[in-house]
């Protein structure tokens, strides 16, 4: 939509900004005026209108993910249920054989964000997040199509998951242009597009499945995406000129200069390996608890609001006490949510300890931005959040197969709660340390 970017007076050395692939090949190795970088609008016509779209790229994006609830139980009652254990086996576990599909759609979120967060650094990124949301359209209308188990998981475990991840890591990279004193509430508000996504688009499919049937369900919902992806390629723009900064794809002396960013990686990695469990199995374990499914149906959905209630809320408290130290406050909180989640087995309970988890959870995605952003300059923060996030792929990767195994055991989800939630109480505690002891010393310190 910009076709300039905001630039200083007296400065005339910047290049104009990529907003198309033809441009995409002007890159400067020079450093941005100094003034240009510090001057954040923190508001404004332009920067509330990227906003816009980076709300309306995470609703159907983060929204359409976290939706695979409604998914998964008409999968196992009508489409897939005479599939083979073979044709449906999950990561060599006899879990939910209809988890692998969410769970490859939050790993391919994160897993390319190395690479999309090197393109948008370097000015290349219209073309990448155009053919994301191109690629969230066609397989979302191609599932009506799909009557195989192996075709839903091309379709929306690696179709959708790839399509988001080309869109992701740029919807959080681009906030960071535009505010700085303000980037917390700013990334609170995109990321709270995901969480009322999830919401409104899980309630939408249930009600046009029993109306106008599966297919026609999916050809609307492809429909509504198609109308809020277009509002998201429009609106989406940097303010700053690329540059080339050194240290090539990975980044690498990034971590070495850093010893606060490389706790911070081994932190992202142990909590993403029980963040989303909980949000995974709540409604699953609810059934098995002898709550009716109509009603364990909705605790996803309770779950999902509530943490973008919790996104928009740690954001503004991270702008005013600082990011890590709510981070660690928020992931602290998640942990024993977790654990007590097995031991919730009536609907006030299941419910209010939903409320919790989805409240606390929904930090880490909105605070991640603010935190990397304090480790290094504006130049290579997409290379650096990349990084962070395609860590956090691995650990959203490698966390289900471990719940999973402890789901089958003879503890059952309470292995599972255990597991979890030390894994995001650990995770509290290296913030903690990268915080405290590396970043800024001083416990008293905002930061």
């Amino acid at each position: 939509m910009f076709d300039k970017i905001a630039q200083q007076p007296n400065v005339d050395h910047l290049s104009t900004p990529m907003d198309g692939a033809s441009d995409d090949k002007v890159e400067t190795t020079a450093s941005l005026p100094q003034d240009d970088v510090d001057d954040y609008p923190e508001g404004g016509l332009k920067a509330w209108i990227v906003l816009c779209g980076t709300v309306s790229g995470f609703f159907a994006t983060f929204g359409y993910v976290n939706s695979w609830g409604v998914f998964q139980g008409y999968y196992q009652q009508k489409l897939l249920h005479r599939s083979t254990p073979s044709e449906m086996f999950v990561d060599g576990i006899a879990v939910s054989r209809c988890l692998l599909p969410e769970r490859s759609k939050h790993a391919m979120i994160f897993l390319p964000a190395l690479i999309v967060g090197r393109l948008f650094d370097i000015g290349y990124y219209r073309a990448p997040f155009a053919a994301g949301s191109l690629l969230i359209f066609l397989c979302t209308f191609l599932v009506p199509q799909c009557k195989v188990y192996w075709h839903f998981m091309l379709c929306q475990g690696f179709g959708v998951g790839v399509g988001s991840g080309l869109m992701v890591s740029t919807m959080l990279t681009v906030v960071t242009h535009w505010f700085q004193r303000r980037r917390g509430f700013a990334l609170g508000v995109t990321c709270f597009g995901g969480a009322l996504g999830s919401t409104v688009q899980p309630i939408i499919l249930r009600q046009l499945i029993a109306r106008v049937g599966f297919p026609w369900a999916m050809r609307s919902l492809g429909f509504i995406l198609a109308f809020v992806l277009v509002i998201a390629n429009m609106c989406i723009a940097r303010r700053l000129s690329p540059i080339k900064a050194p240290g090539g794809l990975l980044g690498l002396h990034a971590f070495r200069s850093s010893t606060a960013l490389s706790v911070f990686g081994v932190c992202t990695f142990v909590t993403f390996l029980g963040l989303f469990t909980m949000s995974t199995y709540i409604s699953s374990s609810a059934i098995a608890f002898g709550i009716s499914p109509d009603f364990a149906f909705y605790l996803v959905a309770i779950a999902n609001f509530s943490s973008g209630v919790g996104r928009v809320s740690s954001g503004l408290l991270g702008d005013r006490f600082g990011a890590m130290n709510i981070m660690t406050t928020m992931t602290a909180i998640a942990g024993g949510a977790t654990i007590a989640w097995p031991f919730c087995r009536t609907i006030p309970n299941i419910t209010g300890i939903s409320i919790l988890y989805g409240f606390s959870s929904g930090a880490w995605v909105v605070l991640i931005v603010s935190t990397v952003g304090q480790m290094g300059g504006i130049e290579d923060i997409g290379r650096r959040l990349g990084a962070i996030n395609t860590i956090a792929g691995v650990g959203t990767l490698c966390g289900p197969p471990i719940s999973g195994l402890f789901a089958d055991s003879r503890l059952g989800y309470i292995a599972v709660g255990y597991f979890a939630g030390s894994a995001l109480l650990f995770g509290a505690s290296l913030i903690f340390v990268s915080r405290c002891l590396l970043a800024a010393r001083g416990i008293g310190r905002k930061y």
